[in-house]
Order: structure tokens, then sequence, then C-alpha cells
């Protein structure tokens, strides 16, 4: 089968991107409501503001889904692409794989950018709301997941200016919160090379690597990534190696296989050349 062209190749991406997002983010919204409605309602809290409650985790839980979402799409679309017998003809052709992953890593990009925008500014605001809620009214202590950008970058700054004590664990533990948005957007990105290596991989592939392999990256990647926080909280390592470790581990590994599955095949032509030599 031919390589798709670039509109109906990112349009079969963004249906199972949106379907995934959709899936993934009522899954998790469905776990937060078990946990906070229960407790909400025996306070006797109204019905309207449990369902802003709701909506106001729907920022933080898109910073996790997002991601994964991107992964999920990639891959499935991508071993669909390998049971159609695309991925083939793509090994085949001069530049075909790069043809075929170029265009969703720039749409990923463009998510990555969005999410990050989203960390900076919405999610906190929205945390903060959500913090007062579950508090019952009452003006929750402001943590990092509750600063803007800005707010945890001067929040760093103050730190390392500060000549006390806890200065340096204070800027260190703001920091880390800041890497942290930056990384979890840039996730989307690594994880679309990952699916796309994956798929590459295994051309052959069906639901059960999707579930399989989903399975096994995501909680790879968000363990490594929780125990980067930890480690960078007592000072271990610096919040940059902490927070951005997991990234290029799996971007390494993803674009030593996308290469090497762009040279696994010769390009058309090449074996009658061999020959004729």
């Amino acid at each position: 089968m031919p390589i798709p062209a670039t509109r109906p190749l990112l349009r079969r991406h963004a249906v199972a991107f949106a379907v995934s997002f959709v899936s993934l983010t009522a899954l998790l919204l469905a776990n937060y409501a078990v946990k906070q409605l229960p407790e909400l309602g025996a306070r006797g809290v109204r019905t309207g503001t449990i369902v802003e409650a709701l909506l106001l985790a729907v920022p933080f839980t898109s910073a996790m889904t997002i991601p994964m979402a991107v992964f999920l799409a990639v891959l499935w679309v991508f071993t669909r692409l390998g049971a159609e017998g695309t991925l083939a003809e793509a090994q085949r052709e001069r530049d075909g794989i790069r043809r075929l992953v170029a265009p969703v890593l720039g749409a990923a990009a463009v998510v990555a950018a969005v999410t990050l925008a989203s960390n900076a500014q919405i999610v906190p605001r929205a945390n903060e709301r959500l913090a007062a809620i579950i508090a019952g009214g009452a003006a929750a202590e402001r943590a990092d997941r509750m600063m803007t950008m800005g707010e945890l970058r001067e929040a760093v700054r103050s730190g390392r200016a500060d000549a006390g004590p806890d200065a340096v664990a204070r800027a260190t533990y703001y920091e880390v919160e800041v890497q942290k948005k930056y990384a979890l957007a840039a996730a989307s990105l690594v994880l679309a090379l990952a699916g796309a290596a994956i798929a590459l991989r295994f051309p052959r592939g069906d639901a059960r690597l999707v579930i399989a392999a989903s399975s096994v990256v995501f909680t790879a990647y968000y363990a490594c990534l929780i125990t980067g926080e930890a480690l960078a909280d007592r000072m271990v390592v610096s919040p940059f190696i902490a927070m951005w470790t997991a990234n290029a581990l799996l971007a390494t590994a993803a674009l030593l296989a996308l290469w090497r599955s762009g040279l696994s095949r010769a390009p058309r032509g090449a074996e009658s050349l061999a020959i004729g030599g």
C-alpha cells in the first residue's frame, strides 16, 4: 500500500488521539471522583460545586493523559499501517520512514507547545481553586503545583538569593516543578517517537501490542519521573537531570530504533544494483 499523504495521515492520528484522550481522561477523572465525591457529599457540598471540582480536575489530569494519548494514537495508527503493508513499503523507499514519521512529530511538537502553555498557566490556577473547594472554601497554602511558571521562577530566584539554612532546599523544590512542567510537555514528542519506533519494530502488531507496550512504557516512564522527583527533592540529583532522564532515555532508544528501521531494508533498486555490480 502506498504511503498516505500528510493530511490523511494526520487525520487518522487526530481521530485516534481524540478517542484515546477522552477515554484516558474520563478514566482518571472517574478514579478521582471515587476518592473525592464521598467526602464532599458527606460535607453537604452543593451539586454545582461538586461539578466544578470535577471540571477543575480536568487540567491536571490532562497534563498526564495528553502525552499518553499521543503515544496510544501513534502506536495504534502505525500498527494499522503495518497491517496494511504501508510500513513495509516505507522501509523499501528512500526516505519512506521519514515521510511517515516527520508529520507526526511535527503535530506532536504542536501538542507539546499547547501542553506547556496549559501546564504553565491553566493547571496551577485550576489546582488553586480546586484546593480551596476541597478545603471547604478556606484559602489553601500555595504549594508548588498552584503556582504559575512565572511565580515558580520568582520563587527559585528568591530561594537562591536567600541566605537562610533552608534556602537551597526551597529553591530546589520549586525548580523541580519548573523542570517537570517542561518535561511533561516534551513527553508528547518523546512518546510519539517511541510509539512510531515500537510499531516499526513490530509492524504486524495488534491491539495486544498496543495494550502491552502502553502498560510497560507508561509504568516505566512515570516511575522514572516519580523517582527522579523524590531524588531531586532530597538534593541527590539536580532537578534538570531528575525530570529529564526519562525523556532522554526513551528518546535515545526510540531514535536508535527508528534509525535502524530506516536502514533495515535497502532502498528500492539497491538489490539489483548490488547483483549487477
